[in-house]
């Protein structure tokens, strides 16, 4: 079981390496990986090789013998990865995605408990410790989103900033089709807001219906299109029933990317609304962008990062649905703004799509392996960390 977002990740590197690839995996009995992609594939078919091996013990350094450069991440499990890597001349670029201040928000979204979120937050901020030790060793870092490229450029000189995203030349709103789009809005007063994503605590998806909530408490004209699944479903259903919101509010379930939310975004939807509580880097801004729709959401560090300096979207205080609820009624009010938005949110996607963000990421890569050898950094390596190897297991 694998995602198709890692799939087509997977394969469009290897379509631009030239080379071998090969993904080291552990072994993993779970039937699903918790995303809304998840599908089956015969490894045997997939332009990429597929190794299981355990994470314990010398398997992983068996498993990258034949590694010329390796690409790696902050797993517990492989603390010191990095330094033997280069200790071995093979060439390393650590990739990152979460940011601490992150991780402790997924923890405060998840876990209720004080005393096991304190024990949540202790681990992950040993982590962090030894995460940062493989950074400063590696040759290059990637950071997926501007939370830890702000962090970790600081520390490693060669950095690279990426948006992780699947959205394709060809799958890109055209100006004429967003114009039209706008041309719609400035007709008539209904507007008509999305969301796509999992509907989960750390997503915010409960406060999509309390925004939806005072939407209409403020006599606001507006429909509320919800793609996704999640835990939070059967709330969400319930108050959409309590609220007085049916003719409003439609979830209509996980939808293909390409075929069916793609077109529904790109030609019947005028304002993006996102309740991440959270800065995770989420491909969904890059790929609402795409579609000429700007984003009004929830201040997380991800959101931040991308709308500073930039007028392609919006953001209101988190859990605060009434402010962000007040700032689309104030946008509905105001539809030059989303109209400039919508041109600008496609001019950045455009700059970012799936080829070129995984073409530059590439390009680091290969630039590493024309350099001489760099010195290795003398650092101590990371203790290990049995009982925080089971806490985390236990997560």
């Amino acid at each position: 079981m694998l995602t198709k977002k890692f799939v087509d990740g997977m394969a469009r590197m290897a379509m631009l390496w030239g080379g071998p690839i090969v993904a080291i995996m552990r072994p993993h009995t779970a039937a699903s990986t918790g995303n809304l992609d998840d599908a089956e594939f015969d490894l045997d078919q997939l332009p990429f090789s597929v190794r299981i091996v355990p994470y314990s013990g010398n398997h992983i350094y068996t498993a990258l013998a034949d590694a010329d450069a390796v690409m790696l991440g902050g797993d517990h499990r492989l603390a010191n990865l990095t330094q033997w890597c280069r200790s071995q001349g093979k060439k390393t670029v650590f990739v990152t995605e979460y940011s601490l201040r992150t991780r402790f928000q997924i923890i405060d979204a998840e876990i209720t408990n004080p005393i096991i979120r304190y024990r949540r937050y202790l681990w992950a901020w040993r982590q962090e410790r030894r995460n940062l030790r493989g950074i400063t060793a590696a040759d290059a870092v990637q950071c997926n989103g501007t939370p830890t490229y702000d962090i970790y450029r600081k520390i490693n000189g060669n950095t690279l900033l990426f948006f992780d995203n699947r959205m394709t030349v060809d799958m890109l709103a055209d100006s004429e089709a967003v114009a039209a789009r706008l041309g719609d809005m400035d007709r008539n007063t209904h507007l008509r807001i999305a969301y796509s994503g999992r509907l989960t605590a750390v997503k915010g998806g409960d406060d999509l219906i309390e925004v939806a909530r005072h939407l209409k408490d403020a006599g606001l004209n507006f429909s509320f299109d919800i793609y996704g699944e999640g835990d939070l479903r059967p709330i969400m259903e319930q108050r959409i029933c309590e609220y007085g919101l049916g003719e409003r509010v439609r979830l209509h379930g996980v939808v293909d990317f390409a075929t069916e939310l793609l077109p529904a975004v790109r030609s019947h939807v005028d304002l993006f609304v996102c309740c991440h509580r959270q800065g995770d880097p989420s491909c969904t801004y890059l790929e609402t962008f795409g579609c000429g729709v700007p984003v009004v959401g929830y201040a997380n560090d991800a959101l931040c990062g991308l709308t500073k300096g930039r007028a392609i979207g919006w953001t209101t205080p988190i859990n605060d649905a009434r402010q962000l609820a007040k700032k689309v009624a104030d946008l509905q009010a105001h539809p030059e703004q989303l109209s400039h938005a919508s041109f600008e949110a496609l001019a950045f996607a455009t700059d970012h799509t799936f080829e070129k963000e995984f073409a530059a990421r590439i390009s680091q890569v290969r630039k590493l392996l024309e350099d001489p050898p760099s010195p290795l950094r003398e650092l101590p390596l990371a203790k290990p960390a049995l009982k925080d190897q089971k806490n985390a297991e236990s997560r």
